[in-house]
């Protein structure tokens, strides 16, 4: 259902392109759609600049259905909740992001990652690919809360890692956002 990027086919002649560090402005109608940036894929074969718009926007990726993780994450939350299921997108600082659906027969949140096409394994970043955890944040229709706990089994790694911020402020903040 959907592509997954990393280079873009060049537009102009197919060519194969290579995204560059640099990001382009968003124009109006990508800031309609919520494009949060726009990557700059260039095609050396015909030196032609290729727009990726990173939309946010549901109904725009539901048409485009191409991107990443945050794409990806982002209509399958959206899909679980157009059929019923209570889902959360869940964003880690290490910079990925995936869903949470409830099952009400479990009674508690499981672990979906669309990109990878897995369910119920928490610890998958942790320990398969190795990545450092530091702050994964859950966000519902309902609520904001910090799940990072259930996706280690590294808590005091974790825990020395987490200095953007104390643990007081991170908790206040998450209130706050919960009022």
């Amino acid at each position: 259902f959907f592509h997954w990027v990393n280079n873009l086919p060049c537009s102009r002649c197919g060519g194969q392109t290579e995204p560059k560090s640099d990001y382009l402005l968003p124009t109006d109608d990508e800031l309609r759609w919520n494009a949060s940036q726009v990557e700059n894929h260039y095609c050396k074969q015909c030196q032609f600049c290729n727009r990726f718009p990173r939309y946010s926007n549901p109904e725009k990726l539901l048409e485009t259905r191409c991107g990443r993780c945050g794409e990806w994450a982002n209509c399958f939350t959206l899909c679980c909740r157009a059929v019923g299921f209570e889902a959360r997108y869940i964003w880690d600082y290490t910079d990925h992001v995936w869903t949470e659906v409830y099952s009400s027969s479990q009674k508690r949140w499981l672990h979906c990652d669309p990109c990878e096409n897995v369910c119920d394994k928490p610890l998958l970043y942790e320990t398969g690919w190795g990545k450092k955890l530091s702050y994964i944040i859950a966000f519902s229709k309902d609520e904001v809360v910090d799940v990072t706990w259930r996706y280690s089994c590294k808590h005091e790694e974790v825990l020395s890692r987490r200095t953007v911020l104390s643990e007081a402020t991170l908790r206040e903040t998450i209130n706050a956002l919960n009022r």
